[in-house]
C-alpha cells in the first residue's frame, strides 16, 4: 500500500505545478514577478513573509489565483532554496488569522546553485 503522506505530498507539488503553468500563460507576469522579488529577498539574506512578496510585487501585476504566490514558494521551499525559520500569524482578514511561516534563504542551496552556474 502506498504512504499516504508521500502521496498526499506528490498531489501537493502536482497542484502547485498546475497552478504555475498557468501563471505563465499570456499576459500572466505575477508569477516572474513574484519570483524577482523572491529572489532579492534571498539575496538580501534577512527573514521576509509572504507579505513582504506580495507587497512588493508591483501593484498593476495581478495574480490569476490568490494561490501563486503559496505555490511559488512552496516550490522554492522544496527546492530548498529558502527555509522555514518562523511562524506568524496573518494581519490579513481573508486570511483570517492563519498560521504562516517567516522564511530565509538557504545558504547552502544558494552556493550549490553559484557553483553550478559558474562550471
Amino acid at each position: 500500500m502506498a504512504d499516504q503522506l508521500a502521496l498526499g505530498f506528490a498531489d501537493r507539488h502536482a497542484g502547485q505545478e498546475a497552478n504555475l503553468a498557468a501563471a505563465v500563460a499570456v499576459n500572466r507576469d505575477y508569477r516572474a514577478a513574484a519570483e524577482a522579488v523572491l529572489a532579492e529577498l534571498v539575496r538580501e539574506g534577512r527573514p521576509f513573509t509572504a507579505e513582504d512578496v506580495r507587497k512588493a510585487v508591483p501593484k498593476d501585476v495581478e495574480p490569476h489565483s490568490p494561490n501563486v504566490l503559496p505555490s511559488v514558494l512552496g516550490t522554492w521551499a522544496a527546492r530548498r532554496l529558502i527555509v522555514p525559520c518562523g511562524e506568524y500569524r496573518s494581519r490579513r482578514r481573508s486570511r483570517r488569522a492563519s498560521r504562516n511561516r517567516v522564511w530565509i534563504g538557504n545558504c547552502d542551496a544558494a552556493g550549490e546553485q553559484r557553483m553550478h552556474k559558474s562550471q
